[in-house]
């Protein structure tokens, strides 16, 4: 019986440690959501910061003197979305404008001077 108490009482403790660290985790990602205002996933190092790009899309078209701004999150706080607007490239205009496009119609970024 003493050593069903000991190998109960290790168990219990594996047990309550993956219950508190789950929780403990939970309440850090909702915390971070909570307190992120960004839903954009930002990349650095592809482009220059603050450089122009034009951007090549299926098609042949070309949208002209933009800013890479990031991609949208794929789970974030808009709802869910259909699959193949989850992942979209966000760019924006020199006015501000922002343009959003499906990345995988994105052929070449292509920097401008």
């Amino acid at each position: 019986m003493e050593y069903f108490e000991n190998v109960l009482g290790v168990v219990m403790a594996c047990v309550i440690g993956i219950i508190v660290l789950t929780v403990f985790f939970k309440l850090l990602a909702a915390l971070q959501r909570h307190f992120d205002n960004s839903p954009l996933i930002k990349v650095t190092g592809l482009t220059k910061p603050g450089g122009w790009v034009n951007v090549h899309v299926a098609g042949g078209k070309a949208i002209e003197r933009v800013k890479f701004v990031g991609f949208t999150e794929q789970g974030g706080k808009g709802g869910n979305l259909p699959y193949q607007m989850a992942t979209m490239l966000v760019l924006e205009q020199e006015d501000g404008r922002r343009i959003f496009v499906r990345a995988d119609s994105v052929r070449m970024l292509e920097e401008v001077t």
